[in-house]
C-alpha cells in the first residue's frame, strides 16, 4: 500500500486503497511506460534523491511568473528547461516558496503528454511514443545533470542522444556557444567537423602540430564560449525566442531581445532580490550586467538620507548665555585687567566639543561574483 503526500504511516495502516475507475489518460500512459521499462513504483531513485528548490517571483512583460532557483550543482538542465516553459506560458509553478524535484518532473511530464499527436496520425504517434519512451527513461536523472556532446559546426548541433529528444518534445531549442573562428582557417578546418569527444581523443594523440593547435583552442576556450560562438548565437536565435544554452558545463534559460541576449538569473542567493531578473550574455570573459524585469540596469536601493531641518539648525546654534560664551568673556575680562591667575578650583569649566550633524554615507554600486568565477557589473 502506497502512502500519499502528507499522509503518515500511522494513519494509513487502517486505510484500504480504493481503485479510481476514472484514471486519466496521462496516468495510464505513465503506468504502461513504467511497466515496459521495468520500473518499481515502491522505491524509485527519484524518491531517494528528492531535492527542494526555492522559487522566485519575477515580472516578464506585464505578467508575473514564479520561477525556480538553484543552489547546488546538478539540476541545472531541469531548472533551465522548466523556467523556459514557465516564461513561454506552457506551465505554472505553484505559488509556494519551495517546490520539490518530484513537482518539477511531474510538471514537465504533463507538458510532454499534452503535446501528444492526434490518434489518426499513426506515423507521428509512433515517433512520439518512441521518443517518449527514451525521455521517460532519463527523466529521473535530470536532477543529477545531463550529458551532451557538442558539435563544433554550429551553435545548435549536438550528437544525438535521448536527452535531445526531451528538448524536441517540448519545443525548446538547445544551443551552445563553442565554435572555432573561421578567420583562423587552419584551426577552423581541423575542428569544425568534430564533436567534443573526438576533440579530446585527438588532443591525447601523438605530439604534432595538429595536437598543439587543438590544445591551444581548448585552453583558450576552456569556458566553452568563443566570440564566433556568441555572434553565431545572435544570428541563429529569433527575436523574442526563449531557449536553453549550454556553456561552462551549465544550462541556462536565455532570451533574445532587440539584438541582445540575456540569461535568466536563477541563483538562489538572489532569490529575495526582485529587481535582478536577467543578466547580459555578451562577453566571453563572464562579465555581465544585471537588469530588472524591464531590462533596465539594476540599481541597488539605498536607504533614504535624512537632512537636518531649519529648526534643527537653530537648536545647534549657541545661545548668548551658554558656558562657552561665559568662558570667553571671563578670559577677556581677566586679560584686560592683568589680574592674578585664577586658582584651579575657580577656573571656568572647559567648553565641550562642538557637535556636528553628519549624514550617513550613501551606498555605492559594487561588483558581485557570480557562479563559476564570473564578475557581474552592477550599474
Amino acid at each position: 500500500m502506497e502512502l500519499k503526500d502528507g499522509e503518515s504511516a500511522g494513519n494509513a495502516e487502517n486505510d484500504v486503497e480504493i481503485e479510481n475507475p476514472e484514471k486519466s489518460e496521462k496516468a495510464e500512459i505513465l503506468q504502461s511506460l513504467d511497466k515496459s521499462l521495468g520500473k518499481s513504483t515502491e522505491e524509485s531513485p527519484e524518491a531517494k534523491n528528492l531535492r527542494y528548490f526555492k522559487t522566485k517571483k519575477i515580472r516578464f512583460g506585464p505578467i508575473e511568473y514564479q520561477i525556480v532557483t538553484q543552489n547546488i550543482n546538478g539540476p541545472c538542465p531541469l531548472i533551465a528547461l522548466i523556467n523556459a516553459l514557465v516564461l513561454k506560458g506552457k506551465l505554472t509553478i505553484p505559488s509556494s516558496y519551495v517546490v520539490t524535484s518530484t513537482n518539477l518532473l511531474n510538471l514537465l511530464t504533463n507538458v510532454i503528454l499534452a503535446r501528444a499527436p492526434p490518434e489518426n496520425d499513426e506515423k507521428l504517434k509512433e515517433t512520439f511514443e518512441a521518443n517518449l519512451g527514451d525521455v521517460m527513461n532519463i527523466m529521473e536523472t535530470l536532477v543529477n545533470g545531463l550529458d551532451v556532446n557538442v558539435k563544433f559546426s554550429a551553435v545548435d548541433t549536438f550528437e544525438f542522444t535521448p536527452a535531445l529528444s526531451l528538448f524536441d518534445l517540448v519545443s525548446v531549442n538547445l544551443y551552445h556557444v563553442w565554435l572555432p573562428d573561421p578567420q583562423f582557417t587552419v584551426l577552423y578546418d581541423l575542428i569544425r567537423n568534430l564533436n567534443y569527444n573526438e576533440l579530446v581523443e585527438k588532443m591525447c594523440g601523438d605530439q604534432s602540430t595538429e595536437t598543439e593547435l587543438l590544445r591551444t583552442f581548448y585552453d583558450e576556450s576552456i569556458s566553452q564560449i568563443t566570440f564566433h560562438g556568441l555572434a553565431s548565437l545572435m544570428e541563429r536565435m529569433k527575436d523574442g525566442e526563449l531557449a536553453v544554452v549550454f556553456h561552462n558545463n551549465h544550462f541556462s534559460t536565455i532570451l533574445k531581445r532587440r539584438d541582445e541576449i540575456f540569461k535568466l538569473v536563477s541563483d538562489e542567493g538572489l532569490c529575495d532580490e526582485p529587481n535582478i531578473v536577467w543578466e547580459t550574455f555578451s562577453s566571453v570573459d563572464g562579465d555581465c550586467i544585471f537588469v530588472n524585469g524591464d531590462f533596465g540596469n539594476f540599481k541597488p536601493i539605498t536607504p533614504p538620507t535624512t537632512h537636518p531641518s531649519p529648526e534643527s539648525f537653530e537648536k545647534l546654534q549657541i545661545s548668548d548665555n551658554s558656558p562657552i560664551e561665559q568662558g570667553i568673556e571671563a578670559v577677556e575680562h581677566t586679560s584686560a585687567h592683568h589680574s592674578a591667575p585664577v586658582s584651579p578650583q575657580h577656573r571656568a569649566p572647559a567648553p565641550p566639543a562642538p557637535q556636528t550633524a553628519r549624514a550617513p554615507p550613501e551606498t555605492s554600486p559594487t561588483r558581485n561574483s557570480g557562479a563559476g568565477g564570473k564578475s557581474c557589473l552592477i550599474m
